[in-house]
């Protein structure tokens, strides 16, 4: 029961990794190999632009964008067999470009985000009210430090001398 549900799993995940191929994708060429290689990259540099946000983190267009050369040397083709000379070439272009265009966008977008972020907790008070509560903080640790200082005298004068000799307090 539980092998047959699995099996129908695996079935239905196999059939439908065919049909999200685009038509000039082929097992007859190295198409389909260039395909699944841009979309594998395609995930890893979606997940990078999801893990970074700062300017500085895109300054390198290889960490958030897929070139030609990259995909040619994973395949371990010529670079210009796979993206001039191919039958399936003018495709492989347009896709990439397609996929530069939205890895792009997800990075534009992100750091869109990150150049405004929303503004919680202590960020959301005025300088005023800051100053007070720093002021009244201030106040609170010095009654607290007075405090505590008073019990520590009492104990200190009941001790005998060679303890304070040895404490180095007289």
């Amino acid at each position: 029961m539980v092998m047959e549900y699995l099996k129908k799993r695996a079935e239905a995940g196999a059939g439908k990794g065919l049909e999200d191929r685009p038509d000039w994708v082929s097992d007859r060429n190295a198409s389909a190999a260039a395909w699944q290689c841009v979309e594998d990259m395609k995930r890893e540099k979606a997940l990078y632009i999801r893990r970074h946000r700062t300017p500085t983190d895109f300054l390198v267009k290889k960490s958030y964008q897929i070139k030609g050369s990259e995909v040619a040397a994973v395949l371990g083709m010529n670079r210009a067999t796979l993206m001039n000379t191919s039958s399936y070439s003018p495709h492989l272009k347009q896709y990439l470009d397609a996929v530069n265009v939205d890895l792009d966008e997800a990075k534009s977008a992100k750091l869109k985000r990150a150049e405004r972020p929303t503004a919680t907790g202590i960020r959301k008070s005025r300088k005023d009210d800051l100053v007070d509560l720093v002021k009244e903080l201030r106040m609170k640790n010095e009654a607290l430090r007075t405090l505590a200082a008073e019990p520590l005298d009492e104990i200190f004068e009941g001790l005998p001398l060679p303890i304070k000799k040895k404490l180095e307090i007289a």
